[in-house]
C-alpha cells in the first residue's frame, strides 16, 4: 500500500512538471505581455510595405529588450507567444492619419445636413 501511495506521489509529480506552468502562472503572464505589447509599434515603413497585414508569424512582432520591461521574460515561451498576438493585433487595426481626416469629414457633413434639415422643418410651416 505504502509502495503504490509513493508511486502514485512520483507519477503526479512528474505528470506536473511535464505538463509545464501552473494556469496561474500563465495567466499572470499573458496578462503582463498585453501590457507590454500595448506600448509596441511596428515601423511604418514595414507596415506600408506589408500593406497594414504582415503576417503573424514575421519577427517584427517578437519581444525586444527595448519593448519590455523585464527582460528576464524574453526567455519564456508563453510569454513571447502572448506578446506576438497582442501586437499584431494591436497593429493589425492602424489606421491612416487620412482615414481619420476622411471620418473627419464625414461626420461633419452628416452634422451640417442634419442641422439644414432640423432648421427646413422649423422654419417649414411658418412659410405660407
Amino acid at each position: 500500500m505504502l509502495k503504490t501511495t509513493l508511486l502514485l506521489l512520483l507519477l503526479s509529480a512528474c505528470l506536473s512538471t511535464v505538463s509545464g506552468q501552473p494556469k496561474e502562472h500563465r495567466d499572470s503572464l499573458i496578462r503582463a505581455a498585453r501590457n507590454e505589447a500595448k506600448n509596441f509599434r511596428l515601423d511604418d515603413i514595414i507596415w506600408k510595405k506589408y500593406r497594414r497585414q504582415p503576417p503573424y508569424t514575421s519577427d517584427y512582432f517578437k519581444p525586444r529588450e527595448n519593448n519590455v520591461k523585464n527582460t528576464t521574460l524574453l526567455s519564456d515561451s508563453v510569454f513571447v507567444m502572448a506578446y506576438r498576438k497582442a501586437a499584431f493585433k494591436r497593429n493589425r487595426h492602424r489606421r491612416t492619419a487620412g482615414h481619420y481626416v476622411l471620418v473627419g469629414l464625414g461626420t461633419a457633413a452628416g452634422l451640417f445636413v442634419a442641422g439644414l434639415v432640423a432648421i427646413v422643418i422649423m422654419v417649414g410651416p411658418t412659410m405660407n
